[in-house]
């Protein structure tokens, strides 16, 4: 009888995170103690996740009907997290920054020593327990990234989804002039997807003197889908890379469209994120029993959760926003603040077939790449004068969190930013209540991490009269000021963190 409530309660249960494993505790930058808070450890492990199909806030998903399903109809995948939490979690302010990763870089994943953390220190000062896990499915893992586990979508009966895939070679992944072979993404640390033909002759491969410049078909006799160390002669076939007779030149812009199969279900990336953070926040133990780490003499008292990212991940959480993924499958908030940074009105696209997260389209170079400006630019919900659709990042009053986005000056150049308050007749459009948009006067788009410019002499100086602040310095400050700003407004309101499917 016992076996049978255990099993229906499982089948009936929340999906999410369904096994949060911590491999292993260490002391964190050698048990240097961080202000009133102590020493910190920090916890590596894996979280398995599970999502319900069925589950409109999933329904968002591209391609989740065609991933595999588990014996309860879910899908399953898994990513790696990281934590790091004070030792006595009772000098902690029981408060968690979610430091989302880019490109599945995290500085604090591997910082080993005081030095290392440098002034990314500031939240542990303060108390917060950091945590971060992999979202991004087409990371080549390492010990050093936190790289998704994400199923492959394919048709109903078994077979590969094929259809059309772009990218482009020049002087950002070509690492060396008249270099031969090249992996089908341009950069070894992503994986390809995986050619579905590979006769040159039902592909294009196209070169160009400039961004605008006219392209010219190089001939399907002169590259083969393969490697090739020094050339045709050495070519052997592969139908992840490829292999240019001639030799790529930095001074070219290459582009290939190809017939591609084995899409990554990438939007999944979003759910890590939800699940990961709802967990810590919320739940004292996983299905299986094992323990939210965060848990201390058997409670759970976490107050607030705050997430930040930046440039490709400041992208990722405007996607994130936009698709309804700071509700969670329980229906209760993830996310009090979210403060996105130096990121314009760019927005990562995941949430799409074949997406490629890694490119990025700014208003110089690279034009064509997905990852760009698209509408809904603003976060208030406004009518676009030019397609008529009523839309915006945030419509979804009881679950949208409050929002700090901090540009550079290179995010107004290069990424768009002025479309977060116009729209394309030059109207203003309202800044919602729970927005504030800052502007980091004469800085540039990740111009320092530590507030200090160096002295002229340096090789690292990009400008010749040098900025004394950066948008870090701001982000530490808008850190204080969101935790205030939540914590004031949540003094005025019913304590509740449950929301209304309604609302959606």
């Amino acid at each position: 009888m016992l076996a049978c409530l255990v099993l229906a309660w499982a089948n009936g249960a929340e999906a999410g995170v369904v096994r949060f494993v911590v491999e292993s505790r260490t002391p964190f930058a050698e048990g240097a103690s961080f202000g009133k808070t102590g020493p910190y450890e920090r916890l590596v492990g894996f979280a398995y996740h599970e999502v319900d199909v069925a589950d409109p806030l999933n329904s968002v998903i591209t391609d989740l009907v065609k991933a595999p399903r588990n014996a309860r109809g879910r899908v399953e995948f898994r990513t790696p997290f990281f934590i790091l939490k004070p030792v006595d979690m009772t000098r902690g302010n029981r408060k968690i920054y979610y430091t989302v990763n880019n490109r599945g870089n995290n500085p604090l994943l591997n910082a080993k020593t005081r030095a290392e953390v440098g002034l990314n220190d500031f939240p542990l000062r303060m108390g917060y327990v950091l945590a971060d896990a992999g979202w991004e499915g087409d990371l080549v893992p390492t010990p050093t990234r936190l790289a998704a586990e994400l199923p492959i979508a394919t048709q109903s009966d078994g077979t590969p989804i094929v259809e059309r895939m772009r990218y482009e070679y020049s002087d950002r992944n070509i690492p060396k002039d008249g270099i031969f072979t090249l992996p089908l993404e341009g950069n070894p640390a992503f994986k390809s997807y995986e050619a579905a033909d590979t006769n040159t002759a039902h592909a294009t491969l196209t070169v160009r003197d400039t961004l605008s410049g006219g392209k010219t078909p190089i001939a399907a006799d002169r590259w083969a889908f393969g490697r090739c160390s020094t050339g045709r002669t050495s070519l052997t076939p592969s139908t992840t890379d490829i292999c240019l007779f001639d030799g790529f030149r930095i001074t070219k812009l290459y582009e290939l469209i190809y017939s591609a199969k084995n899409p990554t279900v990438m939007g999944l990336g979003h759910a890590t994120t939800r699940d990961v953070a709802s967990f810590l926040r919320y739940e004292k133990r996983d299905p299986d029993g094992n323990p939210n780490p965060l848990v201390t003499g058997g409670t759970l008292e976490i107050r607030r959760v705050y997430a930040t990212g930046a440039s490709q991940t400041g992208g990722y959480l405007r996607d994130f926003m936009y698709f309804g993924f700071n509700e969670d499958e329980a229906h209760r908030k993830v996310f009090d603040g979210i403060i996105p940074t130096i990121v314009g009105t760019d927005r990562v696209f995941i949430n799409v077939r074949f997406a490629d997260p890694n490119v990025f389209s700014s208003q110089d170079v690279t034009h064509d790449f997905l990852q760009s400006s698209y509408p809904p630019f603003t976060y208030g919900v406004w009518t676009d004068p030019i397609t008529g659709i009523r839309d915006g990042i945030l419509k979804r009053p009881p679950s949208d969190p409050h929002v700090f986005q901090i540009d550079s000056a290179t995010e107004f150049w290069q990424l768009r930013a002025s479309l977060n308050t116009v729209d394309a007749d030059r109207r203003t459009v309202p800044t919602p209540s729970n927005v504030r948009l800052y502007f980091v006067s004469s800085t540039a788009h990740g111009f320092t991490t530590s507030g200090l410019t160096l002295p002229p002499a340096s090789k690292t100086d990009k400008c010749e009269q040098p900025v004394t602040t950066s948008t870090s310095d701001v982000q530490r400050a808008l850190l204080v000021a969101m935790d205030q700003w939540v914590t004031r407004e949540s003094s005025h309101r019913p304590a509740t963190t449950h929301v209304s499917r309604t609302a959606r």
